[in-house]
């Protein structure tokens, strides 16, 4: 079963006075029971039921479901020199120098993807992953990406089978029993990116011309992380730095080009 719901909204400036962009937003919900047999880069997911006799205790967030998500795209030729708002009658060097260019910009944000905390499978009948029980909801204070969840008392899972200590949000479960929690009951680190451009036209005479481009991937350098170890048992549980895949972005990257028109 899955079920997809969502607001759609667009911001749209057609160009004017050389400006022009465009701003997407979406809010949105996507639930499931199952992601089937191809998985998904989060964690904690299997397209097998925890228990075939009762397929609705798997029903959650799906693993692509993002909240919010935000993007937009902008470029505006600045209105500087020849025949522009700005220095309209500059001398050729100025216009060279200060004329004609273009700057855009294209960014995308979004909240986190969802994961499923799992434990140790204590129940030889179960099918798909198995997943601990919860025993209340999970408070996250003091948030790094060695601990992902937290450092309040309820981060740390019972590991002893069956019992609650009163503090912890999840448990491993009892031997041959289910565990209660569902999936998607937690995130991971949203992520976020904006590459910049600027690029201007010389010409020579005629038709020719020597274009420049400046290119800057990631501009800001912002760091975005993968997911956090789910496994209540696993050492690095709730950790994002010990972890295989553990950021999602690449380091700012720097491109200049020319070239020639004739």
């Amino acid at each position: 079963m899955m079920n997809y719901n969502a607001l759609q909204a667009v911001l749209r400036q057609r160009i004017s006075n050389g400006l022009e962009f465009t701003l997407n937003y979406t809010y949105s919900k996507a639930m499931t029971n199952s992601l089937g047999n191809y998985a998904l880069n989060v964690n904690g997911f299997s397209g097998a039921f925890q228990n075939y006799y009762d397929s609705a205790a798997d029903y959650g967030p799906a693993g692509y479901d993002v909240a919010h998500n935000v993007s937009g795209t902008l470029t505006y030729a600045l209105p500087v020199g020849h025949g522009k708002h700005y220095f309209s009658s500059a001398n050729r060097l100025t216009e060279e120098a200060v004329g004609g260019w273009k700057l855009s910009l294209a960014g995308v944000a979004y909240t986190g993807f969802p994961e499923t905390i799992t434990g140790p499978g204590n129940n030889s009948n179960s099918y798909g992953t198995s997943r601990p029980n919860q025993y209340r909801k999970l408070k996250v204070v003091h948030r790094t990406i060695d601990h992902w969840f937290g450092t309040d008392p309820s981060a740390t899972p019972c590991t002893e089978p069956g019992v609650d200590n009163g503090v912890c949000a999840f448990g491993t479960p009892a031997p041959n029993t289910f565990g209660t929690g569902r999936n998607g009951n937690v995130r991971g680190p949203g992520f976020r990116n904006m590459d910049a451009s600027a690029a201007k036209d010389f010409r020579i005479v005629g038709e020719h011309a020597v274009g420049f481009r400046f290119d800057a991937f990631n501009v800001f350098n912002i760091a975005s992380y993968g997911n956090p170890d789910t496994g209540i048992t696993d050492s690095n549980f709730g950790n994002i730095s010990n972890s295989s895949g553990a950021t999602r972005s690449t380091e700012r990257h720097l491109q200049f080009s020319a070239h020639y028109t004739f």
